[in-house]
């Protein structure tokens, strides 16, 4: 379990909140069933758009994939993660997943794979959630065995070796 952290003041704490907050009985739920921040091992959060969009967050287990970023038909900008594919990560590789998608939007015309990465292991670093080289070790362990793909993720040993990297940027 993580321990609460205070919101950073500036531009990246209004792109990606890791505050811990007073817990409350359901997270805010968009119209459509999206919601507004999600607890993701733990931790609330919550994403906006390089634009300063509110992103919605959907939970599903019918996504193939551990999580997307992406617009729908209007523009609205969105995050789909799947917990059944989170859970098989420790906590901390999680909250990254989370990260790396909500950095697909928060990056606006910046955004990429290995920067949405970059961006992600940033947050964590910014927020304490990595607190020594044995964290980033033990977090990059995680990666390193994740295929690639056509998309622009590095194949694992180089993803893991990219996030180190800019975890010390």
């Amino acid at each position: 379990m993580f321990r609460s952290r205070p919101v950073l003041t500036g531009a990246l704490s209004l792109a990606f909140s890791l505050a811990v907050m007073t817990p409350v009985a359901a997270p805010a739920r968009a119209q459509d069933g999206g919601m507004w921040q999600v607890y993701i091992a733990g931790v609330p959060l919550s994403c906006a758009s390089y634009y300063g969009e509110p992103v919605r967050i959907y939970m599903t287990r019918d996504l193939n994939n551990v999580g997307i970023a992406t617009r729908v038909q209007n523009g609205q900008p969105i995050i789909v993660m799947n917990p059944d594919v989170l859970a098989r990560f420790q906590p901390l590789v999680q909250v990254w997943w989370f990260a790396h998608e909500c950095g697909h939007h928060a990056l606006g015309p910046y955004n990429s794979e290995t920067n949405a990465d970059c961006w992600g292991v940033r947050v964590l670093r910014d927020q304490g959630f990595i607190r020594n080289v044995y964290d980033l070790q033990a977090f990059a362990y995680d990666l390193s065995s994740l295929p690639g793909s056509a998309v622009g993720h590095l194949p694992g040993p180089q993803r893991a070796q990219n996030v180190i990297n800019c975890s010390l940027t």
